[in-house]
């Protein structure tokens, strides 16, 4: 069964999340690969989730503050072909070492509509798509999430806020999204969540 639209999971941690996504046929699977983050996949365990699946293309994520050392041996290491990055810089790194770019902007804390225009015209040739994401469980005033729909007119945007059962019908019929952006959660005990 094929889905309606693009679809991203962010920070799977747990092998029943890996599983139910391949199965229904996600096309990212995202692994937070942030040494420092608490919700981090070290090597041995993104092997011992990654065994489990196929079909689905695995994206290393990197916030803002990871150092270039840390995510171009990352790359090498987990050998990654998807990246989910928050820099310019951590772009020039390892824009010549993987196949798929995903640029992410956390709406959190949002700079300016102009700067985040400019950001994404400078990096575009290099990027497949841009997240916007939260990390709150929130949703954001429609103003908020309008500024983002005026943009997938000119880019590749996978929305990663304000997505519900009831809303996302509406927003995939509205508008020029390229897909969406979910969250893998956390287990309760093995297979219970």
């Amino acid at each position: 069964m094929a889905l309606k639209t693009t679809v991203k999971i962010s920070s799977v941690n747990n092998l029943s999340d890996a599983r139910y996504c391949a199965g229904m046929t996600v096309d990212l699977m995202g692994f937070d690969l942030n040494p420092s983050s608490e919700g981090y996949i070290d090597y041995q365990n993104f092997v011992e989730l990654t065994g489990w699946i196929s079909g689905v293309e695995l994206v290393g994520e990197f916030a803002a503050q990871t150092e270039i050392d840390t995510l171009k041996n990352a790359v090498k290491q987990y050998e990654l072909n998807a990246v989910q990055i928050e820099s310019k810089e951590q772009l020039d790194a390892i824009k010549d070492e993987v196949e798929t770019i995903l640029f992410k902007f956390n709406v959190d804390n949002l700079a300016k509509a102009e700067e985040v225009i400019e950001i994404m015209e400078t990096v575009q040739s290099d990027v497949k798509y841009f997240l916007f994401e939260s990390d709150k469980d929130v949703n954001y005033k429609p103003h908020i999430q309008n500024e983002v729909l005026k943009l997938t007119e000119s880019y590749p945007v996978l929305m990663g806020f304000n997505i519900s059962e009831d809303t996302v019908d509406g927003l995939l019929n509205t508008s020029k999204v390229k897909g969406i952006s979910l969250k893998g959660g956390e287990e309760i005990r093995p297979g219970y969540k």
